[in-house]
């Protein structure tokens, strides 16, 4: 598989299970991590080597008023001829769900729901659009080149003084750690501004939603997402209407000693109050970590002694 098309396939993976663990050892003295990050964008990774699988790992939380409403990880072992295997779990509003999933070729897909121990084989998937990505002339080659001269001088127009609020922190093994960190009185006035003009603007009200999709009404028959529809995630989350701000915002990234990614890890604080004067604390963080770059084998489901119910897809409208 190509390289492009095989970490297209790894970042849809991981957005389904979808996102802070360095240890930090020595400090740069002499480079801003503003620096260090135009090095890793200048850097030309088209002349590295194919990358024909690898392992990723995730994990997402969200927090408000420090109560976790969410919280996800997993691992995604991606291989050769499409073969891909993940584990992941996840709680949402205190229900707790964990399953894998795993993936031979277009034609063998099997999910395990391991909270309930049922097994699935889903059958008629839609492929169509699946392989085939319509790519503008030249799209490719933006993607596996360099950042230019002029795309240098537009990133630093666009970063201005937030350059050193970037920082640059070095690892035994040569690899390194870039951090943006910015607090509450440093986010720039535009973005500031443009959260006041959000948070002023009426949003529809539920009457306005739409209604609940056969789909998902044909999902809830399986006991993997009983429940999750009382949870009601969404009016969990506060609305903020009033006093709305950007508490902080906190970006890393880990390269090796060639500059290839080795992982990102992100943080966001929102503070407001609702519509009743109330005021809420919404966090989010975030996590992606790749490793065992062309040396990853994913796991292979084994049907024997199984119970395996047949899930099929073309049942299911809208399924991209």
């Amino acid at each position: 598989m190509k390289k492009k098309n095989r970490w297209l396939m790894i970042g849809a993976v991981v957005a389904a299970v979808s996102m802070f663990s360095v240890a930090a050892l020595a400090t740069t003295p002499n480079a801003t991590g503003y620096d260090a990050l135009i090095e890793v964008l200048k850097a030309n990774h088209t002349s590295g080597s194919t990358v024909e699988s690898a392992t990723v790992n995730g994990s997402f939380t969200v927090k408000v008023d420090g109560e976790t409403l969410l919280k996800a990880n997993g691992t995604t072992k991606v291989g050769e001829a499409g073969a891909v295997s993940n584990d992941f779990e996840l709680t949402l509003m205190g229900i707790e769900r964990s399953g894998s999933m795993y993936s031979n070729n277009d034609e063998e897909v099997y999910f395990v729901d391991e909270t309930n121990d049922l097994h699935y084989q889903v059958i008629n998937l839609d492929n169509e659009h699946a392989s085939k990505r319509h790519e503008r002339p030249g799209e490719a080659d933006f993607h596996n080149r360099p950042m230019n001269k002029a795309e240098e001088a537009l990133l630093d127009f666009v970063v201005g003084d937030l350059k050193e609020n970037f920082s640059v922190t070095n690892h035994a093994d040569s690899s390194k750690t870039i951090t943006l960190d910015v607090s509450k009185e440093e986010i720039p006035l535009p973005l500031r501004l443009l959260v006041d003009a959000s948070s002023s603007v009426d949003k529809p009200e539920r009457a306005h939603a739409p209604e609940v999709s056969a789909e998902w009404e044909r999902m809830k028959q399986f006991p993997f997402f009983q429940g999750f529809e009382e949870a009601n995630f969404a009016e969990q989350l506060p609305k903020l209407k009033d006093d709305v701000a950007i508490e902080y915002v906190r970006l890393q990234l880990t390269v090796d000693a060639n500059n290839e990614l080795q992982g990102v890890q992100g943080e966001l604080a929102v503070s407001g109050k609702d519509e009743a004067g109330a005021a809420h604390y919404v966090e989010m963080k975030g996590e992606v970590g790749f490793n065992g770059i062309n040396a990853t084998t994913p796991d292979v489901y084994d049907s024997a002694n199984k119970s395996i119910e047949i899930i099929d897809a073309s049942a299911f409208d809208n399924r991209r």
